[in-house]
């Protein structure tokens, strides 16, 4: 009896042997173990789905849009350019002297009709004609800006603030038997650019006449505006320079003495007489 209950023990350690054998022998083939059993987490994964997705921009993708400052007549005036200090102050002058033959066209301090200032009347401004006894500051100023049409004179004392041509004129008049001169210019405007200022053209024509020649439409204008100025004498100038090329031409062939060869002005007398 011993014997079998023996025999029943070892046939059972046997199968459970076999049986723990078999079992590691499929564990083996299918290269599992009980250690790899559990899952690996993916903490990555996870973390992204912690809180929204965003997608990571470089600097290059990042559009930013400045918010409108300025008004389209605002960006018109921004690119403008403007005058320097030299140009606004040879507007404001023409300015003044412009105004002051405009709204005043004859002088209003003498009684004498063939004495002091009046005015030629031309298309949007006058110009100066300086009789005996015009104050010569006057011719010097106006003669500076292209304002000044003819001076009429005995001694030439009305020149005595341009020394150049007051020269000029004492040595014709020293070589010239006559009474009455009269000094005629031919002026383009000044050109007035953004940062300079073209000096006028100037022909200037000396003789002696035996009257002066006075217009009968003697009258005041209206003011030109300053901000218009420079584009006024711009056409101006270009009226001017056409005047003189004519002149030029009109003398080519007469017998003209030149007094002072310079670029600006030039000077010269005609041979004859001025008839009137």
């Amino acid at each position: 009896m011993d014997n079998e209950i023996q025999k029943l023990k070892t046939n059972e350690d046997n199968l459970k042997s076999k049986a723990s054998q078999q079992h590691d022998y499929k564990n083996a083939e299918l290269r599992t173990s009980k250690r790899v059993s559990e899952k690996q987490k993916n903490i990555n994964l996870n973390q992204l789905f912690e809180k929204p997705f965003t997608p990571r921009l470089t600097p290059k993708n990042i559009l930013t849009i400045e918010p409108q400052t300025s008004t389209y007549v605002d960006s018109l005036h921004h690119d403008k350019r403007t005058y320097n200090h030299i140009t606004r102050t040879y507007i404001e002058n023409i300015y003044k002297i412009q105004t002051f033959l405009n709204l005043n066209p004859r002088s209003t301090t003498t009684q004498e009709p063939n004495q002091d200032y009046l005015t030629q009347k031309l298309q949007g401004y006058n110009k100066l004609i300086a009789q005996p006894k015009t104050n010569a500051n006057l011719v010097r100023t106006c003669y500076n800006y292209g304002l000044l049409n003819t001076v009429y004179t005995y001694d030439g004392e009305e020149l005595s603030g341009i020394p150049e041509l007051h020269k000029a004129f004492i040595t014709y008049k020293r070589v010239t038997k006559g009474n009455l001169f009269y000094i005629k210019f031919y002026t383009t405007a000044a050109e007035i650019l953004y940062e300079e200022i073209k000096p006028p053209i100037q022909v200037i024509k000396i003789g002696l006449t035996k009257d002066m020649i006075i217009q009968e439409d003697i009258g005041q204008q209206k003011e030109i505006c300053k901000i218009e100025i420079p584009s006024f004498y711009a056409n101006k100038r270009i009226i001017g320079i056409s005047t003189i090329i004519q002149e030029l031409a009109n003398n080519y062939l007469n017998k003209v003495e030149a007094l002072i060869r310079r670029k600006y002005p030039l000077k010269y007398n005609a041979s004859s007489d001025r008839k009137t």
